[in-house]
Order: C-alpha cells, then sequence, then structure tokens
C-alpha cells in the first residue's frame, strides 16, 4: 500500500527534478550582401538575437608588422563564408593571402598575421559550434581554430591598438582552440572544452593563435572562411525549476486517485 508520506515525497522528487534545456540556435552569415570594398563589418538577426561581426588582425601596415591589432581593411563572401584581408595583404603584398582568415606568414617578413572575426551578440550566449565555407587547402585535418569567450565587464568591444597576448590576460574569461571537421561540410565544436557552459556577448574566433590555447608547431597552416554560428540563449533552468500550474494540477490529480484506489484496497 502507497502511504501518504511516500506519495507526497514522490511529489517532491518530481517536482524539483524537472529541468528545461536550453535550445541551440544557428545563424547563418551566407545571405549576407557583399558590399564590395571596404567592408569589414555585417550584421544578422536571428532568434531575437543580433549577431554583430567585425574582422580584425595583428598589424599595422604594408611592410610595417608590429603586434598592434588593426581592423580588417576589408571581409569578402564566397561560397556562403566570410574572409578578410588585413592591412598587410592588399594586392598580395610580399607574397601573403588576402583571400581567408588565416595565420600565414609573410614569405619575405617572417611574420605571422593572425586574423580573427570578432562576434557581438545582444545579449550573453553560449558558443557551441562554427561552421566554414571553405578551409586552407581543403584540408580539415590540418587546420585549428581558437575560440574565446571576452569578459564585457573589462572589454569595451573594440579591440584597436591591443595585442593578443594582451587581450588574453586582461579581457577573456575562458579560451581554447578546436580541431576542424569535415562531415558534410567544414565545422568545429566548442561545447567539450574550456568555453563550455561560458557565457559572454563577446566573442572571438580565427586562425590558431596559442595565446588562446593549442600548439604552436601546428600554427602557420590554418585559414578558412566563416560561414556562421551555432548558440545557447542564457543557462539552462536548473534542477530546482518548478512546472507549469496546469501540468502541477493535472499531476496531483493523479495522485490523488492513486491514493483513493489504495485506500479501498486497504479496507
Amino acid at each position: 500500500m502507497l502511504s501518504t508520506v511516500k506519495v507526497l515525497g514522490f511529489v517532491g522528487l518530481v517536482l524539483t527534478s524537472t529541468t528545461a534545456l536550453a535550445s541551440v540556435t544557428t545563424a547563418s552569415f551566407g545571405s549576407v550582401v557583399d558590399t564590395g570594398n571596404n567592408m569589414n563589418q555585417f550584421s544578422v538577426n536571428v532568434d531575437n538575437v543580433t549577431i554583430n561581426v567585425s574582422g580584425w588582425s595583428d598589424t599595422f601596415n604594408q611592410g610595417g608588422h608590429d603586434d598592434w591589432i588593426r581592423r580588417a581593411t576589408d571581409l569578402d563572401e564566397y561560397n556562403g563564408g566570410w574572409a578578410m584581408q588585413n592591412a598587410d595583404e592588399p594586392n598580395n603584398y610580399c607574397g601573403s593571402n588576402g583571400h581567408s582568415a588565416d595565420n600565414f606568414g609573410s614569405n619575405c617578413g617572417g611574420y605571422r598575421d593572425y586574423d580573427f572575426f570578432l562576434l557581438e551578440f545582444s545579449e550573453k550566449v553560449t558558443l557551441t559550434q562554427a561552421t566554414y565555407g571553405w578551409v586552407s587547402e581543403g584540408n580539415a585535418s590540418q587546420n585549428q581554430v581558437s575560440v574565446a569567450a571576452l569578459d564585457a565587464d573589462t572589454f569595451s568591444g573594440d579591440l584597436f591598438n591591443m595585442t593578443w597576448s594582451g587581450v588574453q590576460t586582461n579581457h577573456t574569461l575562458a579560451s581554447d582552440y578546436s580541431q576542424m571537421e569535415n562531415s558534410s561540410g567544414y565545422y568545429t565544436n566548442f561545447s567539450n572544452g574550456n568555453t563550455s557552459g561560458v557565457e559572454s556577448t563577446y566573442w572571438l574566433i580565427g586562425a590558431l593563435n596559442t595565446v588562446f590555447g593549442g600548439d604552436y608547431a601546428m600554427e602557420g597552416n590554418d585559414g578558412m572562411k566563416l560561414a556562421g554560428v551555432s548558440f545557447t540563449k542564457g543557462t539552462p533552468t536548473s534542477s530546482t525549476s518548478v512546472p507549469e500550474p496546469s501540468s502541477i494540477a493535472i499531476f496531483a490529480l493523479g495522485l490523488m486517485g492513486l491514493l483513493a484506489s489504495n485506500r479501498k484496497k486497504s479496507i
């Protein structure tokens, strides 16, 4: 026979174990129109979230490389993905490549430019995945991607005159790197690493830069065109969440019937 105490305990267990899981939202950048030369940012709206996307690289001007970050001079769309051209790369200057977001070095300067997309969300999100329209040499296995969640309390939204190491030290909540995968398209997952569950309005995605994690020996050949991202909004409801009142009422009626039935059997 079920006692009232046991049933009430069961009710409490059910009510406190109900959890609402956060759903994943996917934003595609393939429908954004390339407006031509000197386009260096764009915005998309999905699921009531606005995402501002801009390009940045640690370079100053042609032939005058330093470690200071500057905004990319141009973003270009190809095959649904976006590349950036930094200030060292116009007209394929010095053998560099302006057709991807990459960490390629100059053939005559002996340096590496690290290209990154800065994504500013209109609310805090957790980044779970990124997709790409193209990767360097079509080889997923040789491409790694860096990701970082920035601290909105210390980061103003502008990377101008910073360095990547300074961003990591002074403005980063969590960072990691991810191996490029290829299964019906190129993608990287961020849901199982250091940034898993981290929420922010500012996120960086770019060619592997080991100040954010990873092995320096893997740098120098990573390039991609960013086609979209997936993210979750807000924190999943905790295990102490309470169901809707109508659900509680239906559940309570069922338990009352169960109690009445057991009382009849015990008479």
